[in-house]
């Protein structure tokens, strides 16, 4: 059983941390999946308007044309900002923020691509659904995949301003263009 857990677990985390697996659906904003395809010869990670597919990561969602999007997505790509997501119940998304190999925040997005929760705490529920179950820093889908490395504590984030104050605390993630993720 414990072994069968810890299989789950390390395919669950490779998922997450390993986005570029996880080929895309499709995104709301097919101007986005054509960039992505021209840009780095891949769909977008996501759907919907889910990790890459977010028009918030491309100049805070401003762009007047194609070109000028893919430019965006370019340096999307080039900024090193890793995004990775699972799907939830009811059309929303967990989408954690990698550095590295380390997730650096998590929030829940509901399909418009706005965040509902910022937070690791905020990722917890009881029952079959939920990607995080209480318990500390274990990511627990009740039936599913066991995640260790995330708790209560772990920073959420929100979409913003690349030129914006920062609250104490908060920290800047640029994007592209004057795009930002803000982890609180």
């Amino acid at each position: 059983m414990f072994k069968t857990c810890l299989l789950l677990a390390c395919a669950a985390l490779l998922t997450l941390l390993t986005p570029t697996l996880n080929a895309s659906a499709q995104c709301r904003d097919p101007w986005i999946a054509q960039a992505y395809k021209q840009a780095a010869n891949r769909a977008p990670v996501g759907q919907g308007e889910a990790c890459e597919c977010n028009i918030h990561l491309y100049n805070n969602g401003s762009w007047g044309n194609y070109n000028e999007l893919l430019g965006y997505v370019r340096q999307f790509l080039a900024s090193g900002t890793r995004l990775a997501y699972a799907p939830l119940s009811g059309g929303n998304f967990a989408v954690g923020v990698l550095r590295g190999n380390q997730v650096a925040a998590i929030s829940v997005l509901n399909s418009g691509g706005n965040v509902v929760a910022a937070g690791g705490g905020n990722v917890v529920a009881a029952g079959g659904g939920n990607v995080v179950a209480a318990g500390g820093g274990n990511m627990v889908a009740a039936g599913g995949g066991n995640i260790t490395g995330l708790s209560t504590s772990t920073p959420g984030f929100a979409f913003g301003s690349s030129r914006s104050l920062l609250s104490a605390g908060e920290q800047r993630m640029p994007t592209s263009g004057a795009g930002a993720i803000v982890i609180r």
